[in-house]
Order: C-alpha cells, then structure tokens, then sequence
C-alpha cells in the first residue's frame, strides 16, 4: 500500500485559465524548479519522451512503455501511454493521472485542482525546494498508478 501524506500548501492557490488549454496563470514555478523537475520525470525507468495528447503543443510529456505500464485505462491520458505532463515556462503547471483517492488528497491539500474535462488532476508547479519535493512525490503517485501498483 502506498501512502500520501500531503502537508497544506501555504498561502491561497494561483489563479487558472481552462478548461482549453488548462493552466496555472500565477505563482509561476521558478525555470531551474521546472528544468530539475523535468530531468526528474524524464528519467523515471520505461518512460519516454513524445508529443502530448492534449491541445498544448508546448508541454512536454512523459508516456510509459507497456511493458512498465499495466495500469488501468484512466491511468493514462486519452488512451495514450501519456501519463504526465509538464506546460511551458510561462505557466509551470502539470497535469497528471493519478487514482481517485489521491486526487482528492491534491486537491484538499491545495496542490492541485481537477481537470474541468478530462481525467488528469492540475499540479500546482513548485515554487521552491520544499515544494519540488511534494511536487515529486505526487508525481511518483502518478507513475505507480500507471505502473500498475496502486489503484
């Protein structure tokens, strides 16, 4: 079993555009806080890198192989191997799948907030080391799910 065990995040959420293209329009993830992040999914083991599934063509998605991957359908993006991804500079965001009891998590937290139309749950960006590293755990939910390992 793998727990989730999200502290508040400080201060009011950032305000967000959507549901086309959804995104975070404030309190904008610093670009180095963005870069690691991304060196992070990007090396996670099966994944690899190809174009999203969604209409923003800047994020930059992580998919996962199917031999890695044998989560459920909703584990991934319009039934892609696509199951995170991050938005351009200017907005910092991700969207990620994740299972439904750890959206809920995400979202009473102030992480994050469901996507209005799809099933990926919005990942505030972090905006400083303390919050990379929640911002890395909940990915890593994210990936499990899709692994298979939590439902």
């Amino acid at each position: 079993m793998f727990t989730l065990n999200l502290p508040d995040r400080p201060g009011p959420g950032p305000r967000t555009r959507g549901p086309v293209p959804h995104g975070q329009l404030d309190q904008i993830a610093p670009t180095p806080l963005q870069e690691e992040l991304w060196q992070r999914m990007r090396s996670l083991s099966g994944v690899y890198l190809a174009p999203t599934h969604v209409p923003y063509p800047e994020a930059r998605a992580i998919h996962l192989a199917p031999e890695f991957g044998t989560g459920p359908d909703d584990a991934f993006i319009r039934q892609s191997r696509e199951f995170a991804h991050q938005h351009p500079p200017q907005d910092g965001s991700l969207h990620m799948t994740l299972p439904p009891d750890v959206k809920k998590l995400v979202t009473e937290a102030g992480w994050g907030i469901p996507h209005p139309i799809q099933n990926t749950q919005l990942v505030f960006g972090p905006r400083d080391r303390d919050e990379i590293e929640v911002v890395w755990q909940i990915l890593l939910r994210a990936y499990d799910y899709a692994r298979g390992r939590i439902s």
